[in-house]
């Protein structure tokens, strides 16, 4: 059985929340490397990636079929 569309995830908002935990990791000064501000934004950081990457395992399989609209 095919997934539906629905069923897939967000590719634009998985690149977002990447992008949103890598700014967020990049704004702790050098000072804070270590502290529990920083093991949070690098948890976010990591957990961000390995969804963004599953998404493109899946995509790239080729067992996921997105039909493309057609337009008039």
């Amino acid at each position: 059985m095919q997934p539906l569309i629905l069923d897939l995830p967000n590719g634009r908002e998985l690149a977002n929340e990447l992008d949103f935990a890598i700014e967020q990791m990049m704004s702790i000064p050098v000072g804070l490397i270590g502290s529990a501000l920083w093991l949070a934004a690098s948890r976010r950081q990591e957990q961000a990636f390995q969804k963004w990457r599953a998404y493109l395992q899946l995509m790239a399989d080729g067992r996921v079929c997105v039909q493309s609209l057609k337009v008039a």
